[in-house]
């Protein structure tokens, strides 16, 4: 069976090395030129292991350029394989394969659609979800389904946590449904679109700024849902931005939105529309992450976060 894997980000990568170690034999990789790096915070580079395995690598700016598409109609692949790419294939390349091109969505297809998922499963406060292969056809996350599996999301799960949960759950799904397509079973189970709830849009860096009269909850949700892979959450400080990568909540109440109330080992404790928030790990904009208390100092209590 000859397969194309595309792919950019961590995701792409970890869910490529699974494939590769388990002996499934990949005839080429297409993934992000370099100079994409910048617009996406989990961007891998995909040259070692490709030189690891010998498989032909190309860096491409867009997927559906011509050159693209006729290298791939000259490789002739059964399968191809879509796996952490924001870019929407064509249908030029998706007639290409015989058996089909399969794509992942971590959420509970057809229910949540569209952007930034990850993020926004925390920002919707949702309890559970489910990491979803399907068939891409034209359109957006629409295709007939080949395998999903939910999983429950914790109290306090991060964007962090639970891209290492989707990846763990991905690399299990897709060595199974290989193994399956190779024995050629192939399955499709169409999406019931009277389930679609909505269409999340995509997030920008500065989505991820602190609105400090937000009740604490919110902003906790925020820090959450924009922590590492992703840019984190922003505020500014003596006129310099801060980026917030962990928090936790209070039951201490606080008329002082943005006011930082009091520093201790814990962290420092900032004030919203109701509860206090403590910021436990921060970074310069370009900096180290560290902990809150030794970026902060006792001079700063008082002061206003913007």
């Amino acid at each position: 069976m000859k397969i194309v894997f595309i792919g950019g980000v961590k995701f792409s990568h970890a869910i490529l090395e699974a494939i590769l170690k388990k002996g499934f034999l990949i005839d080429a990789v297409f993934s992000y030129d370099e100079s994409k790096e910048k617009n996406y915070s989990d961007y891998v580079s995909f040259n070692k292991i490709t030189k690891k395995y010998k498989i032909k690598h190309v860096k491409v700016m867009n997927i559906n350029d011509i050159q693209n598409v006729e290298l791939i109609k000259k490789i002739q692949p059964d399968l191809i394989l879509v796996m952490g790419w924001s870019q929407l294939l064509k249908k030029e390349i998706l007639k290409i394969p015989q058996i089909g091109v399969i794509g992942s969505h971590p959420t509970e297809l057809p229910k949540y659609r569209g952007r930034a998922p990850i993020p926004w499963t925390i920002l919707k406060d949702l309890k559970e979800s489910a990491e979803t292969f399907f068939w891409i056809e034209e359109g957006t996350d629409n295709g007939d389904i080949l395998d999903q599996e939910i999983f429950l999301i914790d109290s306090d799960e991060d964007a962090k946590s639970l891209y290492h949960k989707i990846i763990d759950l991905g690399k299990k799904m897709i060595l199974k449904n290989l193994k399956l397509i190779e024995q050629g079973t192939i399955i499709r189970k169409k999406q019931d679109s009277t389930k679609f709830i909505e269409n999340w849009n995509k997030r920008t860096v500065e989505d991820g700024k602190i609105n400090w009269t937000s009740p604490s909850n919110d902003i906790y949700k925020l820090v959450r849902a924009t922590t590492e892979p992703y840019p984190g959450a922003f505020t500014f400080f003596r006129n310099g931005k801060i980026k917030i990568w962990k928090a936790l909540l209070t039951n201490q109440y606080s008329s002082k939105p943005g006011k930082i109330m009091q520093i201790n080992d814990l962290g420092v404790f900032v004030g919203t529309l109701d509860n206090m928030i403590i910021l436990q790990d921060v970074s310069s904009e370009n900096g180290i992450q560290i902990k809150a208390h030794e970026f902060f100092s006792d001079n700063d209590i008082g002061y206003i976060l913007e």
